[in-house]
């Protein structure tokens, strides 16, 4: 092994000693750009590829994660602005997991883990702020895993509890949102946070949770008034009827008219009056006695005739009746009955349905048929409407869908109007034209790319390598003269400094024979170094040649 490094060491510095100096500039110049090329090899197979851990963080967040990627020996790279932190892509989720089950918080978001550690002397006091941190800290992770919710920041207002119940007051929430940039909530999403938070805090309602975004604008509604939410509820009830309509008719006229040549539209007008109704009714054929009294009274009595002197005195009681004068009797019988009858009756009460269809109203309008039509050798298509019994047909199926009733005054429009049609085919081939420019442009501009590269290295680099390596890559016997007359331009012109030596000097007087056969013989010396197998092999046929020429003679 040393040998072969002794000759390579002696063959770079033969090399190196026959090049001039613009040669060993340039082969220093083109050894130190392979270096930094191989260099930067090798810099970007070893790169480190960093991975984004978390973005945008305040300054707190930011310097609790830098302390535990610290305290954990974690390479990190933080960005210019101070809010994006990035480590090694094969660590992102060990260094998740890790943070998650060490209790990391960001934004001192804390929930129930402010409990973990409680000192023994807590007053009541700082229980009480310790829960609502506690319940604020988890609805902001909550709300934190909601779609496109950034960041979140919850305050309850929870009034102390009162003994009079006319001094107590339902707890309030506010809520502010930050949201990922494109993101915007719908409504149903906006009143879904309202009852989450309404939720999770006893006696709240969701009108009082008001929900603004980090720009300041309310999101949330919050109607106060049970009218006006009332009135807002019907409103949409109205709303989402009429789109229930209007899809009915596009899908089922849209199967014979074809894709997008309806259009209906539907106003329904409904009646919300809430309407209680009583009916009694008796049956008087069957009837029953429910209870009965009966007062019976027997009176009787007699007094004398009146007699004496007519006055005064004749009429006063306790005077003693003469003999012989008849007696007066006054002798009473009185019945009193009072029967009550249980009449069977039926009381009916009835509530008429909040919400009722009072009109319906619907406009529909379509567009006619496209006719192909051959004129004149030409293909042409031509606008036919739709006739009257088909229209008729139309408004009858309309009328089945929406269940018109005339007695309501309900109103169908059906008109057939030709639609502007969108000139689809010139966009198709404006966009297969673009298309095809862009194909071309990418293939002219990678020829381009390669023809360069292809020119760079037939007309710059091979020219350089081989002027650098002209006296190295030809062997000896390349420049070394075949003939008298080279040998004697060489010696004329003294182009092989150092060779001076090894070449013959040629005589006045010069056996021609003598040259030739020293020639020859030089070169059959030089084949047989260069493949002695093959020169083996050729004087194993001789000899086998001349054996044979031997036995046949």
């Amino acid at each position: 092994m040393k040998d072969f490094f002794d000759k390579m060491l002696r063959n770079f510095k033969e090399f190196y000693g026959e090049l001039d100096a613009g040669k060993k500039i340039s082969l220093f110049a083109v050894t130190g750009v392979i270096l930094v090329f191989l260099l930067g090899v090798v810099l970007w197979a070893t790169h480190t590829n960093y991975k984004v851990l978390y973005s945008d963080l305040n300054k707190e967040d930011m310097t609790k994660v830098e302390v535990f990627l610290s305290q954990n020996n974690v390479e990190k790279k933080t960005s210019a602005d101070g809010r994006t932190v990035s480590i090694p892509e094969d660590m992102i989720e060990t260094v998740r997991l890790k943070m998650m089950t060490s209790g990391f918080s960001f934004s001192g978001t804390v929930g129930y883990e402010v409990f973990d550690n409680q000192s023994f002397g807590t007053t009541s006091f700082v229980q009480k702020v310790n829960k609502q941190r506690a319940l604020e800290g988890e609805l902001i992770k909550t709300i934190k895993h909601l779609r496109g919710v950034k960041r979140a920041r919850v305050h309850l207002n929870i009034p102390e509890s009162s003994p009079f119940v006319s001094e107590k007051k339902p707890p309030s929430a506010s809520v502010v949102l930050e949201l990922n940039r494109g993101v915007t909530l719908t409504e149903q999403e906006i009143k879904g946070i309202s009852s989450l938070v309404a939720s999770s805090v006893e006696g709240m309602r969701p009108t009082g949770v008001v929900i603004l975004d980090h720009r300041g604008k309310k999101l949330s509604e919050n109607i106060g008034d049970a009218m006006t939410a009332n009135t807002a509820n019907r409103l949409a009830l109205e709303s989402k009827l009429n789109r229930k309509y209007e899809a009915q008719i596009e899908d089922i006229l849209t199967k014979v008219v074809g894709a997008g040549k309806v259009i209906a539209k539907v106003s329904v007008d409904m009646d919300f009056t809430e309407s209680v109704s009583t009916q009694t009714s008796y049956d008087s054929e069957n009837k029953a006695v429910l209870s009965e009294v009966t007062n019976t009274q027997n009176l009787q009595g007699s007094r004398p005739s009146p007699q004496g002197i007519p006055g005064a005195r004749s009429n006063l009681p306790g005077e003693q009746p003469q003999p012989g004068v008849p007696e007066t009797r006054n002798d009473v019988k009185k019945e009193l009955a009072t029967r009550n009858y249980n009449v069977p009756k039926k009381v009916t009460r009835s509530k008429s349905p909040t919400a009722s269809v009072r009109k319906i109203s619907a406009a529909v309008m379509l567009d006619g048929k496209r006719v192909t039509q051959t004129v004149d050798g030409k293909t042409v298509t031509k606008y036919e409407p739709w006739s009257e019994a088909d229209i008729a047909n139309f408004q009858a199926i309309v009328a089945s869908t929406l269940g018109i009733d005339d007695r309501r005054g309900d109103v169908i429009t059906i008109k057939n109007m030709e639609f502007q049609q969108e000139d689809l085919e010139a966009i198709d081939a404006l966009m297969r034209e673009r298309e095809n420019r862009e194909l071309i442009k990418n293939i002219f501009k990678y020829l381009a790319i390669g023809l360069t590269i292809s020119l760079f290295f037939f007309v710059v680099v091979r020219p350089f390598i081989q002027w650098v390596t002209d006296n190295a890559v030809e062997t000896v016997e390349d420049f070394l003269p075949r003939t008298l007359e080279e040998l004697e331009k060489v010696q004329a012109n003294q182009k092989l400094p150092g060779l001076e030596d090894a070449l013959p000097q040629i005589e006045e007087k010069l056996n021609p024979e003598k040259i030739e056969g020293n020639m020859l013989r030089e070169k059959i010396i030089s084949l047989v170094e260069t493949n002695p197998g093959k020169a083996a092999q050729i004087v194993h046929d001789m000899i086998h040649a001349q054996e044979s020429d031997k036995s046949i003679a």
